[in-house]
């Protein structure tokens, strides 16, 4: 049974049990009626007034009504937060109840949800962080053969390049042969006229695939460049996506160790 003078014996050692726990509590003094005295905490401040009327279902109105000693839970409520409080009756010397004592730690509800909420937030980035790593990783290959293809292509043109030369040298020779035949033609006469005749056609045949060859080289030196052009970028891009694939990995394991860490926070909250 706690036997006390009187209630405001009780106030006064309250400062010092403030001082000497190490924790912020909130206390609270009343009679079997209203609050008589208050000493909030600066993290739980129930906002209790002297002269307030004690809730009828509170712990600490319990505790006097019933005239024993209670742990318990206050919902948020109350008092709009959650806490952990004990509620105590005080007896006279004659073991009569003339009130209670009240004192509070704020339960860390709040800390263990914002815990929960970091690693549900965490879980969604690390998902989500997955996905654009695994589309960087396929967007590196795809850029890997396109610029394999883009080799292959350039390969491919030099080789027509070299067809270009051989036709070239036809067309030169053809020509060659054309002036020769107009030649041998004028030195026949009038027997050689029908000859002189094909020998224009096959003249006129020869520039036009000499034509035709330099337009086509022409061609296909811009289709180079412009492969060059595109290898270039695509080795730029796939460096580039190389970084952010190496960026991304590291990203994923700073959210794994937060996300660990951000267990064992709340495992710690729990446990407050």
């Amino acid at each position: 049974m706690n036997s006390v003078e009187s209630l405001e014996t009780v106030a006064e050692i309250i400062p010092i049990l403030k001082a000497a726990v190490p924790a912020e509590l909130s206390i609270a003094i009343c009679d079997t009626e209203k609050f008589i005295a208050y000493w909030p905490g600066e993290d739980i401040d129930l906002q209790i007034r002297v002269g307030q009327l004690l809730h009828q279902e509170e712990p600490l109105m319990q505790a006097i009504r019933n005239n024993e000693a209670l742990r318990s839970v206050v919902p948020a409520s109350f008092y709009g937060f959650e806490f952990t409080g004990t509620a105590t009756p005080l007896h006279d010397s004659k073991g009569n109840v003339i009130g209670g004592i009240a004192i509070q730690i704020r339960k860390q509800s709040e800390l263990i949800a914002i815990a929960e909420q970091i690693s549900v937030s965490l879980t969604q980035a690390n998902k989500q962080l997955s996905q654009v790593a695994e589309g960087s990783r396929v967007l590196a290959e795809s850029a890997q053969q396109v610029l394999t293809l883009s080799n292959q292509t350039v390969e491919q043109v030099n080789e027509t390049d070299k067809v270009v030369a051989i036709v070239r040298r036809v067309a030169d020779q053809t020509n060659l042969l054309g002036i020769n035949a107009a030649i041998e033609a004028a030195h026949a006469g009038d027997l050689g006229r029908g000859f002189g005749v094909v020998a224009g056609e096959i003249r006129k045949l020869s520039k036009e695939t000499l034509s035709s060859t330099n337009v086509i080289q022409n061609t296909l030196k811009t289709f180079e460049e412009a492969i060059s052009r595109m290898r270039l970028s695509i080795e730029h891009m796939s460096a580039t996506v190389d970084k952010q694939v190496s960026s991304s990995q590291q990203i994923l394991d700073f959210i794994e160790e937060v996300d660990r860490m951000s267990e064992q926070l709340n495992n710690f909250a729990k446990r407050l």
